[in-house]
């Protein structure tokens, strides 16, 4: 425990890396969040008003949604104006970003009419998006590839295609390569309860072992927490063996989705989408500490992501609003808060 504390303030000493962390038990490479969609209609203050919630933690780290499909609507032509503004406000926060580049534009999908989380129908053009992204942002350095491809929803509501999806982080893993090669390109963080596993099985058989620095999983613990059976720490074992199988003992894998979504005013879930898995707010910030302490007992993981930092909106029918770790969407501070702060 005491190692893996001292190594994360080692690790904010040097150039590059996120500041020391606070006194809750993480990972040696720190801790961080993961903002999701919310910054693409957000203003400037609203987004330095969360980091600046996020400041008030141990956080050294925040996880950016790279949407490609608003950036390069038309072929060839960018609009770097949300990017601008999120990575910014990470710089002047002092938070080391991790790219997550998703969503594809309508022109790169090909005639199929799939929707926005579909992969390209010529990964190609992924790796010309990367290489214009790192033209514009030098300074950022680790990439995670997609979000979630073992779940149909973020695979344009196709069957889950690990080989497609290798042949994907391929053409990103060596566009990124020629132009940033001392980065880190992660292979995107997987669900759970959705064939991770297998899903990583299927990868390696597709020979994705030469095209990703890192694995990424989503180990959500939620509702039960960290001791119920199943949960997603559990898979994260899986994965290691499967990656210890095929000679990467060496390669961490990211946590870049952990949290738990909460219960809204009067503590009770009704009826909808995912409600019955909301959980109090003590709750959510126990299973947050616990899994980031079991990360770093684990010894194999690389940083981890709380997702999110404000809830996303008030709907008691839907659970999607409720993620919000320190603040809720009318900025009142939640109980992760507390126990996250420095």
């Amino acid at each position: 425990m005491i190692c893996a504390m001292v190594l994360a303030i080692v690790a904010g000493m040097v150039s590059g890396a996120p500041r020391a962390q606070a006194s809750v038990l993480a990972p040696a490479a720190g801790y961080g969040f993961a903002q999701g969609s919310s910054p693409l209609t957000q203003s400037a203050a609203t987004i330095n008003r969360e980091l600046d919630a996020v400041s008030r933690t141990g956080a050294g780290w925040l996880r950016v949604m790279v949407d490609w499909s608003t950036i390069e609507r038309v072929r060839g032509q960018y609009d770097w104006s949300v990017p601008d503004r999120v990575i910014g406000a990470a710089r002047r926060h002092h938070l080391r970003v991790l790219s997550n580049v998703l969503t594809t534009p309508q022109w790169a999908r090909g005639s199929a009419p799939l929707g926005i989380y579909a992969p390209p129908a010529d990964p190609a053009a992924l790796g010309r998006f990367m290489k214009a992204f790192i033209g514009r942002y030098p300074d950022v350095t680790d990439h995670e590839i997609w979000n979630e491809p073992n779940l149909p929803l973020f695979w344009g509501a196709q069957a889950p295609d690990p080989v497609r999806y290798t042949a994907l982080l391929r053409a990103a893993y060596v566009a990124i390569k020629a132009v940033q090669p001392n980065s880190t390109v992660v292979a995107a963080g997987l669900s759970p309860g959705a064939g991770a596993t297998g899903f990583v099985a299927a990868m390696y058989a597709a020979g994705a072992q030469r095209f990703f620095d890192a694995l990424a999983m989503h180990p959500y613990v939620f509702p039960g927490g960290i001791t119920a059976t199943p949960n997603g720490w559990t898979e994260v074992g899986g994965i290691r063996a499967v990656m210890m199988r095929h000679g990467d003992a060496r390669k961490k894998i990211w946590l870049t989705e952990i949290g738990a979504p909460t219960l809204p005013a009067g503590g009770t879930a009704p009826i909808g989408f995912g409600v019955t898995d909301m959980v109090t707010q003590r709750a959510q910030a126990r299973q947050i500490t616990d899994v980031l302490a079991a990360a770093a007992r684990a010894g194999y993981c690389g940083p981890a992501f709380i997702y999110s930092v404000r809830d996303a909106g008030t709907s008691p029918a839907n659970r999607e609003d409720h993620f919000g770790a320190l603040l809720t969407i009318d900025w009142k501070p939640k109980y992760a808060a507390t126990v996250l702060r420095r």
